[in-house]
């Protein structure tokens, strides 16, 4: 039986991709994760063959989570479930190696149709971005505060959600402003906006 792991933190969307999953009986779902200490555990502990990942999730979740899954689990084939605009996230996902990328209104038989496919296809390989636009030269952590605060996150809310102190926020705050060219929030919501980037809803 092929093991898959789900991590989001919405019990109900967890059920339902568990439907989805068990609508093949060559699948079974081996654990579920509600945030990113106990996905980190789920992969830790569990022998899976693939992963459903939200991009959303309290605890460092976001990127960052994405690349440290795959620090734990080399080869793991991760198929990114988010609410995130394709147009944000999907080509950083794909980079730090995820096998797929789906909008959280996927039909069910679109995401079995990536499932296998990931399964089938050799584990992708980790690349580097294509540095082209200043916002692709972010860190991961810096990326998910940028989607943040376009959203119209505070830093206190972003603090409490990436389980970070208000300062250390404050600061990936001013060098993603810095390296953006952006003098307040309202300009990084322009620039998004230039470059075709949508904040998660």
């Amino acid at each position: 039986m092929v093991q898959i792991g789900i991590a989001d933190d919405h019990p109900i969307v967890r059920a339902g991709l568990k439907g989805i999953v068990a609508s093949d009986a060559t699948y079974v779902v081996a654990g579920e994760a509600r945030d990113s200490v106990s996905t980190i555990e789920l992969v830790r502990s569990k022998a899976l063959d693939l992963l459903l990942l939200d991009l959303s999730m309290p605890g460092r979740g976001g990127l960052w989570l994405l690349s440290r899954v795959l620090d734990e689990r080399p080869g793991l084939r991760v198929v990114v479930i988010s609410s995130y605009d394709p147009a944000s996230h999907k080509e950083r996902s794909l980079a730090l190696g995820a096998a797929a990328y789906l909008h959280k209104d996927t039909e069910p038989a679109g995401v079995l149709a990536a499932v296998r496919d990931a399964l089938r296809k050799p584990a992708p390989a980790r690349t580097r971005l294509f540095e082209a636009e200043p916002h692709t030269t972010l860190s991961n952590r810096q990326y998910d505060i940028f989607m943040h605060l376009v959203a119209g996150k505070s830093v206190t809310d972003i603090a409490a959600m990436f389980n970070l102190s208000v300062k250390t926020v404050s600061t990936h705050k001013v060098a993603v402003q810095k390296r953006l060219g952006a003098e307040s929030v309202v300009d990084l919501v322009r620039y998004a906006a230039r470059h075709g980037i949508s904040a998660a809803a």
